[in-house]
């Protein structure tokens, strides 16, 4: 965990953030926000979006708080966050918190992109959706030993079930609990097969016999590699949630995950 010192220490070699102009400080608006002063950027006629301007002693707690709230996120995820609400919050400062980060230190290797496959394009959700299986196997919590990751194609809403098994059978009953509650997809695919799919569908009709489903593809086939990466920083959220709470149980970081992944930032959908 970032120290409150190392920080402060840093401000004199890289400038913490972007200072409003002495000229300026008089004409900005004094907000009351936490309980303190603070300045507020000059707003635009016709957006009522306020940023404000953090100060010195408020940094590290600021950033941290962003940090944490996005499940340990790189430094896009947390310039995303950032924009939306402060003014002078610079890549520097966020670099410099994720250096000194111990959780972030500790995730899992990033796997070098390979070719960059265009998406598939939707217009609904539930048009496409897709269910891979993470291998926790060799982290065994208790019985589960699989972490199913459901997603939608268009909105990138990702579903997290633990599992003790990776068989279609186990997948299908978790796979029903989210149908019933957001709907049945057109299209239903995964990375680990058609005959995995074929199998999964056969035995969500049998507990739901008018179901009216068909099984999908990966258009190409190395979108496995956007999979897989997917699947690492959800396992990389994971890792950083039980260092954070001081937890050993995975199963029980599922949730929190899941809202983390959900709140992230997402490319695809910029």
């Amino acid at each position: 965990m970032t120290s409150r010192m190392q920080l402060v220490r840093m401000d004199a070699f890289i400038g913490i953030g972007k200072k409003p102009k002495n000229n300026g400080l008089k004409r900005l608006p004094i907000g009351h926000w936490r309980r303190r002063e603070t300045i507020i950027a000059p707003v635009e006629k016709g957006n009522t979006n306020l940023l404000y301007y953090v100060k010195n002693d408020e940094l590290y707690d600021i950033l941290n708080e962003i940090h944490l709230n996005i499940g340990h996120g790189g430094k896009y995820r947390m310039m995303a966050e950032i924009k939306k609400k402060y003014k002078n919050l610079t890549q520097e400062v966020v670099l410099m918190l994720l250096k000194f980060c111990g959780p972030c230190q500790t995730k899992l290797p990033s796997k070098r992109k390979g070719l960059v496959v265009k998406p598939i394009i939707h217009s609904e959700m539930n048009s496409r959706c897709q269910v891979d299986l993470i291998d926790m196997q060799s982290q065994a919590d208790g019985e589960f030993r699989f972490i199913m990751v459901y997603q939608d194609h268009l909105t990138k809403f990702v579903q997290l079930r633990a599992l003790k098994s990776k068989t279609a059978e186990e997948v299908a009953t978790n796979i029903l609990d989210i149908f019933c509650i957001f709907g049945t997809p057109v299209i239903l695919q995964s990375d680990n097969g058609r005959a995995f799919v074929n199998k999964i569908i056969n035995d969500l009709k049998t507990m739901w016999p008018t179901l009216k489903i068909v099984h999908g593809k990966p258009r190409h086939s190395q979108s496995q590699g956007s999979v897989e990466r997917a699947n690492q920083d959800i396992q990389n959220m994971l890792i950083t949630w039980m260092q954070t709470n001081n937890v050993k149980s995975w199963k029980e970081g599922l949730r929190f995950v899941q809202i983390m992944k959900n709140k992230a930032l997402h490319s695809g959908i910029q």
